[in-house]
């Protein structure tokens, strides 16, 4: 005789064109990934909501800065930290030197990590003098020059290390970054500026992350969402992150991750090679076209000026050039899942700020999708401005990298499939082994079938339309299917999402007869 097969729950997702909780997750609770510089904590799922206890985790580092844009807005931050594959770099100094400095300023970084984040470094000098000799003062800016430090007396010192620590001491506040004054002079009045970019994960070391995030307790409850900080490059970066997300609904945890793509690339003023805007908005297209077929991945486009929730002694208190993911992600912890991010009722995205006098000849780009364009059709998340509604970024969509034709066609609709699916779990592994009145031809009894779908039923209501996730979600259990045989209960869920306003049309007339 053969023994029984052991139970299970599958679940199908049908897309035409679990945990193993009842609980909607919660969404003010995020998964952030990315790279750290304390190198002994990769792979190790911590979670708090206070932003110093990041800096004593980490040390510093991409992943620091972007948990602490949730732990600031009172969220809980789950944070993993990848190993660094791709140490930080800085481009090369530019000068203007109007005054005649003579001086040659060099960098020097971290010899494990590189520059620890992306900086856009300026160096004023406020007192002139000898490099060597007491009486140079200069001002530091690690954010192109929006804010500054307090003054800083070189002494006789000819090198600086920018924050905390040095480069052979890795500490809270500091930056990777060392400068060098070559022999000769500096003259108040003129400056010196660098940009330079952050330490990167590669794919393996992503998937291992997500892995641990995976084989952990707090995926059994799940999070609200997920952030993949750090630049997603290659094609092949984006399938990895589709490939693990997928990978871990075989163990009923359903995720989306927020991703983030490249900036234009770093003006020649700051030593790069310079970019337009609509060259880069090709590039992220033809980038998309090869990820068409991700629908657990949301990937957004632009960078923009976001505050740091971290003061460092060097750079005062920095506004870094920072991708709109960030933003997204910070958004997504204060508002329900089925809530669309560009919800203008919520007010523009605090966590970008505007500069009106300043920003449009800064010599960086700040895409606005009502005025260029591209980014939307391309299917990646962007940003725009609303006419009449101030200075403000709003989110314009929220599409997922999904297959032509798909009905997945963005995160919140993605977020409230999932949530039937962790339901839809959670209340059937609740019958498995059950006894249940079968008819003579093998069929569930009328009885039992209606017990059974109702239980179902319940649950999917009290998850989806009393929290009002979804308009309606229905179970139908067959009538047809003989279990007696079989031992399988097919159960078909229905989900019909909240309806979304994509454009409003008005009428107006000059009213007559009164």
């Amino acid at each position: 005789m053969t023994s029984p097969a052991i139970p299970v729950v599958t679940i199908t997702v049908q897309d035409n064109g679990a945990s193993a909780a009842l609980s909607v997750p919660l969404t003010n609770i995020q998964l952030v990934v990315g790279c750290g510089i304390a190198s002994a904590v990769v792979n190790q799922p911590y979670a708090t909501t206070n932003p110093s206890s990041l800096q004593t985790q980490y040390l510093g580092g991409p992943i620091v800065e972007a948990a602490g844009l949730i732990a600031q807005a009172g969220n809980v931050a789950l944070c993993i930290s990848c190993p660094i594959v791709t140490k930080g770099t800085a481009y090369a100094v530019q000068a203007t030197v109007p005054g005649g400095s003579t001086s040659t300023i060099t960098t020097s970084l971290d010899t494990t990590n590189g520059a620890w984040d992306w900086y856009y470094v300026k160096i004023k000098c406020l007192t002139g003098g000898t490099i060597g000799v007491t009486g140079i003062v200069i001002q530091i800016s690690l954010d192109a020059g929006r804010n500054y430090g307090s003054p800083i007396s070189l002494g006789t010192a000819t090198t600086l290390y920018l924050g905390a620590g040095s480069l052979a001491t890795p500490a809270i506040g500091g930056t990777g970054i060392s400068l060098s004054f070559g022999a000769g002079t500096l003259v108040a009045n003129d400056s010196w500026q660098f940009g330079t970019v952050g330490p990167q994960w590669n794919d393996a070391g992503l998937q291992a992350a997500l892995a641990a995030y995976f084989a952990s307790q707090y995926a059994v409850a799940g999070v609200g969402s997920v952030h993949i900080v750090g630049p997603c490059v290659g094609g092949s970066d984006i399938a990895t992150i589709q490939t693990s997300l997928q990978t871990g609904t075989n163990g009923f945890v359903y995720q989306r991750a927020i991703v983030e793509l490249q900036d234009v690339f770093t003006p020649t003023a700051w030593g790069g090679s310079g970019q337009t805007e609509a060259a880069w908005i090709t590039n992220l297209a033809l980038f998309t076209a090869g990820n068409t077929a991700q629908p657990r991945v949301c990937a957004d486009a632009g960078w923009y000026n976001t505050p740091s929730p971290f003061a460092n002694f060097a750079g005062g208190l920095p506004a870094y050039r920072r991708p709109l993911a960030w933003s997204h992600a910070v958004r997504r912890t204060q508002i329900p899942l089925q809530r669309r991010a560009g919800r203008v009722k919520d007010g523009p995205y605090s966590t970008i700020v505007v500069n009106p006098a300043s920003d449009p000849t800064d010599g960086f780009v700040y895409h606005n999708e009502r005025a260029v364009p591209g980014l939307n059709a391309a299917n990646l998340g962007s940003a725009l401005t609303w006419p009449k509604k101030g200075q403000g970024f709003y989110q314009c969509q929220e599409p997922l990298l999904c297959a032509p034709g798909s009905q997945f066609v963005e995160l919140v609709i993605g977020n409230v499939l999932d949530v039937a699916c962790d339901i839809g779990y959670a209340a059937g592994v609740n019958e498995v082994s059950d006894d249940l009145l079968t008819q003579a031809n093998g069929t569930l009894d009328p009885v039992a079938l209606a017990q059974f779908q109702g239980d179902i039923q319940v649950a999917l209501n009290q998850g989806m339309v009393q929290n009002a996730l979804v308009s309606l979600v229905t179970a139908v259990v067959s009538s047809t299917q003989n279990v007696e045989t079989t031992g399988i209960i097919p159960v078909v869920i229905s989900v019909l999402p909240r309806g979304y306003a994509n454009a409003i049309t008005e009428t107006i007339n000059l009213a007559t007869g009164f």
